[in-house]
């Protein structure tokens, strides 16, 4: 059996005037919160007292804050370094420290700057990525931007660059969309909100939950909106139409080329 590893201060992120201690694997930091706190409202709740009480908890070594047990000390480095120090140049940053970064901030519900930061990173070494995982960050953590440059990377790929489990994601994105059809907009001329937006649920999952994924005849999306614009729309208004179609367009503008 091998030994544990001691824990020890990190060698650079133990601060003498830092107020908090905190483990991340084997090492020690300690850090002025208010920079955490203001970064993460995750970090936040890590500090917050009722009124009027007091802890030591976090204060010494021996009642120290353990972060997250499966956050490693490489990823905590690369926050720490971006906010108490300043950010590295993209290039120092690999593949595997910008997607586990981006992990690490998405958990921590970290600010819009830092989100910003991490994405122009990727951006900036995008042909590191293959075009899927892109499209798969895109897609798991709400960043347009890197969707949008998996697909147009995706383009120029060979066909022989393309595997089995890369299809899945986008078979992912599909049922995604055939299943959740996009919130209805009413035009103001609409009198029946309900029964309007009722029956656009019922017609997109008749339309386009059948045409999209339908492996017999599998058909481009803007081609199964041109079939899905032809069909029996119930309670739905011309101007609620018109206006939604324009609408679909661009919400799925990725999935149309």
């Amino acid at each position: 059996m091998s030994a544990s590893r001691a824990i020890t201060h990190h060698s650079e992120y133990y601060f003498d005037n830092g107020m908090y201690i905190f483990q991340v694997e084997d090492k020690l930091y300690k850090l002025f919160h208010p920079i955490l706190a203001n970064e993460s409202p995750i970090f936040a709740n890590l500090f917050a007292l009722p009124p009027g009480q007091e802890s030591v908890e976090g204060k010494v070594d021996e009642m120290l804050i353990v972060i997250d047990p499966e956050l490693t000390a490489e990823v905590f480095d690369l926050f720490i370094e971006l906010k108490f120090v300043c950010p590295c140049p993209t290039t120092n940053y690999s593949e595997k420290n910008l997607r586990e970064f981006l992990k690490f901030i998405d958990k921590y519900e970290c600010n819009n700057h830092v989100h910003s930061f991490i994405t122009s990173c990727i951006i900036e070494k995008v042909f590191c990525f293959h075009p899927f995982k892109l499209i798969k960050m895109g897609i798991k953590y709400q960043i347009q931007k890197l969707f949008e440059r998996g697909f147009m990377q995706l383009c120029d790929l060979l066909l022989m660059k393309i595997w089995k489990s890369h299809c899945a994601h986008l078979d992912e994105y599909t049922h995604t969309v055939t299943a959740e059809p996009p919130p209805i907009i009413h035009a103001h001329s609409c009198h029946n909100h309900k029964g309007c937006a009722k029956d656009w649920v019922t017609v997109w999952w008749n339309g386009m939950g059948q045409l999209l994924p339908n492996a017999k005849n599998p058909q481009p999306f803007d081609d199964a909106l041109d079939h899905f614009k032809h069909l029996q729309f119930g309670h739905i208004g011309e101007d609620c139409k018109r206006h939604m179609f324009s609408k679909v367009m661009l919400v799925n503008v990725s999935l149309a080329h």
